[in-house]
């Protein structure tokens, strides 16, 4: 079953970029499809009360970026801004189980830079160990976490799958003042 959990899927954009609207839906008995959508990074950012005198040059210069409340700025570490990649079709993804073994998965959203993709990584628990992105490709983050089909699973609808699923604004209870940097890698 499709799903999402604090710590296991919804994550909270907060004052970042961050967004994602690539969908996962179980499509067979032992199929899911990744509908076509995009993921966009946070980036490597600080969040700071707006200052003339120290940000406007780097508002200029497209290294920090002033936040929709117009108090506070996104200052860019190091050069590395948000970014969104696009999976452009869908993707639908097979998944076979051992006859004897449990089987791992985990589905990565990946790019080499130009092009976006899904990376299905196997591994029958205790024999094989899960692949890597082909050469140039880069793992821009999970869509779904590692999950373990039983030996002889042939029905995912009891499985619980955890796809990423990410929230605008904050946690309840919790703001911007909540959250002094905000940083990240995507």
């Amino acid at each position: 079953m499709i799903k999402s959990a604090i710590d296991r899927g919804f994550i909270y954009a907060g004052d970042t970029p961050l967004a994602c609207s690539i969908v996962v839906e179980q499509t067979g008995p032992m199929q899911l499809t990744a509908w076509a959508g995009s993921f966009t990074t946070t980036g490597q950012a600080r969040v700071r009360t707006y200052d003339p005198t120290h940000h406007d040059a780097l508002l200029v210069a497209g290294a920090a970026e002033m936040l929709p409340d117009g108090k506070r700025v996104r200052v860019w570490i190091n050069g590395q801004k948000a970014q969104t990649y696009t999976l452009a079709a869908d993707r639908m993804i097979d998944l076979t189980s051992d006859p004897l073994a449990p089987v791992a998965y985990d589905v990565d959203l990946i790019s080499d830079g130009m092009q976006t993709a899904v990376l299905l990584r196997r591994k029958v628990v205790g024999v094989e160990e899960y692949g890597v992105p082909p050469p140039g490709w880069q793992k821009v983050h999970e869509l779904l976490f590692e999950f373990t089909l039983p030996p002889a699973c042939a029905d995912l609808t009891s499985i619980p799958v955890y796809v990423v699923t990410v929230l605008s604004g904050f946690p309840p209870g919790t703001g911007p003042a909540d959250w002094s940097q905000q940083a990240g890698s995507g």
